[in-house]
């Protein structure tokens, strides 16, 4: 497994793209963000547990930097403030598909679960990233494949 050391697991500038360096948070947000878009439509989640095991991880805890890495990334595409967009986002509010990263027991994360006001609002949370039709375009704005 894998040792990670955290201090250079940090995301800069929470987004997974950074002109001045790649940070390892980066490089995994670029993988799992085709990995999240295939799984919507399997209509599935993944674990914390199942992305660390992925990339040969013990635990984890250095997954979640990456998460934030594509929550800012798709953020600033709809805002239209990412330098690195292949063409200027059209499509308005893209659902916030790293609310669809669960614990290992399918629950959400605790974030997540922390902003529904009940537990029975997870799944038409999990429904908006599913029927979002328009994922596609995410990967080609963000120019992967």
């Amino acid at each position: 497994m894998e040792k990670v050391d955290l201090r250079y697991n940090t995301p800069s500038p929470w987004t997974m793209f950074d002109n001045n360096s790649k940070r390892i948070s980066q490089k995994r947000a670029q993988e799992i963000l085709p990995m999240l878009i295939e799984r919507t439509s399997k209509r599935r989640t993944i674990s914390f547990g199942e992305l660390a095991e992925r990339f040969n991880i013990a635990w984890a805890m250095p997954i979640r930097p990456s998460i934030v890495c594509i929550t800012g990334t798709l953020f600033k595409l709809e805002e239209r403030k990412l330098p690195q967009a292949q063409f200027k986002w059209e499509h308005g509010r893209i659902p916030r598909i790293a609310n669809m990263v669960t614990r290992v027991n399918g629950a959400p994360s605790n974030w997540v679960a922390g902003n529904l006001e009940k537990i029975e609002d997870f799944q038409p949370l999990l429904d908006r990233i599913f029927d979002y039709d328009k994922w596609d375009e995410v990967l080609k704005a963000l120019g992967l494949p």
